[in-house]
Protein backbone atom coordinates (compact mmCIF):
# COMPACT_ATOMS: atom_id res chain seq x y z
CA UNK A 1 0.00 0.00 0.00
CA UNK A 2 2.93 2.32 0.64
CA UNK A 3 3.94 1.89 -3.00
CA UNK A 4 0.53 3.16 -4.12
CA UNK A 5 0.76 6.16 -1.80
CA UNK A 6 4.27 6.90 -3.06
CA UNK A 7 3.10 6.70 -6.67
CA UNK A 8 0.16 9.00 -5.95
CA UNK A 9 2.49 11.50 -4.27
CA UNK A 10 4.80 11.40 -7.28
CA UNK A 11 1.88 11.98 -9.65
CA UNK A 12 0.67 14.95 -7.60
CA UNK A 13 4.18 16.41 -7.55
CA UNK A 14 4.48 15.94 -11.32
CA UNK A 15 1.13 17.59 -11.93
CA UNK A 16 2.05 20.55 -9.73
CA UNK A 17 5.35 20.92 -11.59
CA UNK A 18 3.60 20.82 -14.97
CA UNK A 19 0.98 23.36 -13.88
CA UNK A 20 3.63 25.62 -12.36
CA UNK A 21 5.71 25.53 -15.52
CA UNK A 22 2.74 26.42 -17.73
CA UNK A 23 1.66 29.20 -15.38
CA UNK A 24 5.16 30.68 -15.44
CA UNK A 25 5.28 30.55 -19.23
CA UNK A 26 1.77 31.93 -19.68
CA UNK A 27 2.36 34.86 -17.33
CA UNK A 28 4.60 36.30 -20.06
CA UNK A 29 1.76 36.20 -22.58
CA UNK A 30 -0.13 39.47 -23.18
CA UNK A 31 -3.47 37.64 -22.75
CA UNK A 32 -2.73 34.48 -20.74
CA UNK A 33 -6.38 33.60 -20.12
CA UNK A 34 -7.15 33.53 -23.85
CA UNK A 35 -3.98 31.54 -24.52
CA UNK A 36 -4.92 28.97 -21.87
CA UNK A 37 -8.30 28.53 -23.54
CA UNK A 38 -6.61 27.94 -26.92
CA UNK A 39 -4.10 25.50 -25.47
CA UNK A 40 -6.80 23.65 -23.54
CA UNK A 41 -8.94 23.23 -26.67
CA UNK A 42 -5.94 22.19 -28.81
CA UNK A 43 -4.75 19.61 -26.28
CA UNK A 44 -8.19 18.08 -25.82
CA UNK A 45 -8.71 17.97 -29.59
CA UNK A 46 -5.34 16.24 -30.04
CA UNK A 47 -6.17 13.62 -27.42
CA UNK A 48 -9.59 13.02 -28.95
CA UNK A 49 -7.92 12.26 -32.29
CA UNK A 50 -6.06 9.27 -30.85
CA UNK A 51 -7.10 5.97 -32.37
CA UNK A 52 -9.54 4.19 -30.09
CA UNK A 53 -10.85 1.20 -31.99
CA UNK A 54 -11.71 -0.92 -28.94
CA UNK A 55 -13.89 -0.16 -25.92
CA UNK A 56 -10.85 -0.21 -23.62
CA UNK A 57 -8.95 2.16 -25.90
CA UNK A 58 -11.93 4.52 -26.02
CA UNK A 59 -12.21 4.44 -22.24
CA UNK A 60 -8.52 5.23 -21.85
CA UNK A 61 -8.67 8.00 -24.45
CA UNK A 62 -11.72 9.53 -22.80
CA UNK A 63 -10.05 9.37 -19.37
CA UNK A 64 -6.93 11.10 -20.73
CA UNK A 65 -9.09 13.76 -22.42
CA UNK A 66 -11.00 14.38 -19.17
CA UNK A 67 -7.77 14.60 -17.18
CA UNK A 68 -6.28 16.97 -19.77
CA UNK A 69 -9.35 19.19 -19.55
CA UNK A 70 -9.11 19.16 -15.75
CA UNK A 71 -5.44 20.15 -15.74
CA UNK A 72 -5.99 23.01 -18.20
CA UNK A 73 -9.07 24.10 -16.27
CA UNK A 74 -6.95 24.27 -13.13
CA UNK A 75 -4.26 26.29 -14.91
CA UNK A 76 -6.92 28.63 -16.30
CA UNK A 77 -8.49 29.12 -12.86
CA UNK A 78 -5.12 29.85 -11.25
CA UNK A 79 -4.20 32.43 -13.89
CA UNK A 80 -7.60 34.13 -13.67
CA UNK A 81 -7.45 34.36 -9.89
CA UNK A 82 -3.81 35.44 -9.76
CA UNK A 83 -4.75 38.49 -11.83
CA UNK A 84 -7.73 39.51 -9.71
CA UNK A 85 -7.09 42.41 -7.37
CA UNK A 86 -6.82 41.24 -3.78
CA UNK A 87 -9.28 42.82 -1.36
CA UNK A 88 -8.46 43.64 2.24
CA UNK A 89 -10.46 41.66 4.77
Amino acid sequence: MDEVADLQAQLVALRMAVEGTWISLLNNDPDPVAMVAKLKDANIEAVNQLDASTPNARGLRDAVAAHTAHIWGSIEWQIQHAREPQTEQ
